[in-house]
């Protein structure tokens, strides 16, 4: 077969991957509009009311595409979560593409899309609004402008560096990427050769950029970012009970899907004795060095103190996409084990979606807490409820909350949205506490919500009266799931 004949069918199976992709964002886009928001994506809402340089958890780009998401589209679900659903679709865009025209793998295209819209971990992260959706956009736009670098010209350090400034900007996680790069650069004489021209250079100036306004707020605030990110990376003494390594482990066997995450372990290990031996090529050591490294500095974490399952996702970006390579060479193709793959994570991944829109699992009261789509369900009734309660106390009564996720919640889904009063008596570990100015509510009456029971005692001396109304309760599949507890607090004192 001719060049030209497999250039022209390379392009097909692009296209029909692409176009692949494209389909399954609109499902995502759909479902977005069907699934109440979960309680950190409405707190990332609350932060696009409030644009900063930076936040407590993390940097400012989570903020502005929520922020230009909800102006686009409106403040509801479907705009909150415009750029990641748009994010899930750029990334399979992008793996097809570097499948296709850097590795000439056009028969695995269409696999490389199945695989990223069906794990769990990017299904549910191409839906949901979080940071690991918009460092995955800037991580896979750092593999492509990498691997452009090394094939055609030094001049796509200048998109590299981009990519990892947004990847930063939207997660701290990114500063691995960093290493990575670093790594690439050291260890690839083809990037090598291009120290004696500006652009690398550029390009990590370009990047390094990306960390300077959350630099800027974190100074000007007392620097609360590390450390909150110290305290998840070990400081916590809390998370370190129990086998955090085990937990870590089966956390991503789950999200990825047990086959999937097994090929990408297989993937790592293949790629790396490749390179030993001398074989393979630097795009196919780039793409290892951008990827497993992340997945080994969180399994070395988890020996340490618990690891959140989402965090290593960024790995997986070039596992996938070594995992097709992989399987290309045992197979010529995806071969049993790679249709096995795909079919088991699409499986998975259509319960969850099934269960969140039409809960038919009868989950057992005691396992009530682990049934994830549960707890996205029936803040919007909440919302109304509530709302009903503070018109009936009168004019200036406020919404009065004991945690972040609830102060969220309800913000985002009353009447109006507005900010709920985070009652604590010092300053909160979040976001909240550079908001809340409680002498603008002093001596005014609030319909209090209280989510578990030693709340409301904390909250009893911040009111001069405190009255019981009915519970809010949510059931599914007639098991109780959650129980809201409302109340009327009367005479606020701060």
């Amino acid at each position: 077969m001719s060049t030209t004949s497999l250039d022209q069918s390379g392009s097909s199976r692009l296209r029909q991957a692409v176009l692949l992709a494209l389909g399954f964002a609109l499902l995502r886009f759909w479902l977005a509009g069907r699934l109440d928001l979960a309680e950190d994506e409405a707190y990332y809402w609350e932060w696009s009311r409030s644009l900063a340089l930076g936040y407590y958890d993390q940097g400012p780009g989570l903020a502005l595409a929520i922020k230009l998401g909800t102006w686009l589209l409106g403040p509801d679900e479907q705009g909150v979560r415009l750029l990641s659903v748009f994010s899930g679709f750029a990334v399979s865009a992008l793996a097809a593409w570097i499948c296709v025209a850097v590795f000439g793998m056009a028969d695995m295209a269409l696999w490389v899309v199945l695989a990223f819209n069906g794990a769990l971990l990017f299904a549910v992260g191409g839906v949901m609004m979080m940071h690991d959706s918009l460092m995955a956009l800037g991580w896979m736009g750092c593999l492509a402008c990498g691997l452009l670098a090394l094939r055609r010209d030094p001049r796509w350090w200048l998109g590299l560096g981009l990519c990892a400034a947004w990847a930063l900007l939207s997660k701290y996680t990114a500063v691995l990427l960093f290493g990575c790069l670093g790594l690439s650069f050291l260890a690839l004489p083809g990037l090598r050769r291009q120290a004696r021209t500006p652009w690398p250079w550029i390009g990590f100036a370009l990047a390094c950029l990306g960390g300077l306004p959350m630099l800027v707020w974190n100074a000007q605030h007392g620097w609360p970012s590390f450390q909150h990110v110290g305290s998840l990376a070990g400081g916590d003494a809390s998370r370190h009970r129990g086998l955090p390594w085990l937990e870590y482990l089966g956390s991503q066997a789950g999200l990825m899907t047990p086959l999937l995450w097994i090929i990408c372990v297989a993937a790592w290990a293949w790629a790396a004795r490749r390179w030993t031996r001398g074989r393979g090529d630097e795009t196919e050591r780039f793409v290892l060095l951008c990827s497993l490294p992340p997945a080994l500095f969180f399994l070395l974490l988890s020996f340490h103190t618990r690891v959140e399952g989402n965090w290593p996702a960024c790995a997986y970006l070039g596992g996938i996409l070594l995992g097709a390579r992989w399987l290309r060479e045992r197979h010529r193709g995806p071969g049993r084990l790679g249709a096995w793959a795909v079919g088991l994570a699409w499986g998975m991944s259509a319960l969850v979606f099934a269960q969140a829109l039409h809960p038919f699992l009868p989950i057992p009261q005691r396992f009530s807490k682990a049934d994830a789509p549960a707890r996205m369900a029936g803040w919007r009734e909440l919302g109304l409820r509530v709302a009903k309660e503070r018109a009936a106390m009168g004019a200036g009564c406020f919404t009065a909350v004991r945690t972040y996720q609830n102060a969220a919640e309800l913000a985002f889904y009353q009447p109006g949205q507005e900010r709920c009063v985070l009652v604590s008596e010092s300053a909160p570990g979040n976001e909240y506490r550079f908001w809340d100015d409680y002498r603008a509510y002093l001596g005014r009456d609030a319909v209090i919500v209280t989510g578990q029971d030693w709340e409301i005692g904390a909250m009893r001396p911040h009111f001069s009266r405190v009255e019981a109304l009915p519970d809010q309760v949510l059931t599914r599949n007639g098991v109780e799931v959650r129980r809201e507890r409302l109340w009327r607090g009367y005479g606020y004192k701060g």
